[in-house]
């Protein structure tokens, strides 16, 4: 479900799209993508279950990773994405989501292939039906 959100505003935020052009991707970049890209995956999803019912409330972490060939780009992407999801909230692309939260940040580099990149770490609250 996330997925939707975070490629639904990868295309309508006029900055991230300026950036990426709808180059965003779950878990891999597509074969001979050329940067700038971003990739993201969830890496965890804790639901609010009770004793009566199933969850209806989901907090869904989410690293996302933005690739360019310059150091520049990539800090901009994260602005970009610090604007856009940090404090969302609303239906988006059919999903109802509560809040999202910046949680952590870091630098990353590949010496062979010579690519600079961010991961951004987002905790979504999606509100199950």
């Amino acid at each position: 479900m996330v997925g939707k959100v975070i490629k639904s505003k990868f295309d309508s935020d006029a900055t991230l799209n300026g950036i990426f052009s709808g180059k965003v991707y779950p878990y891999l970049a597509a074969q001979g993508a050329s940067a700038p890209y971003a990739v993201y995956e969830t890496y965890r999803v804790d639901p609010s279950s009770t004793k009566d019912a199933d969850s209806h409330l989901d907090e869904v972490s989410v690293r996302l990773t933005v690739v360019a060939t310059t150091y520049s780009v990539c800090q901009d992407a994260v602005e970009g994405v610090r604007s856009a999801f940090p404090r969302m909230s609303g239906t988006v692309a059919g999903v109802n989501v509560q809040s999202c939260a910046f949680d952590d940040l870091r630098d990353i580099y590949s010496d062979s292939d010579e690519f600079y990149g961010v991961q951004v770490d987002l905790t979504f609250r999606i509100v199950r039906e």
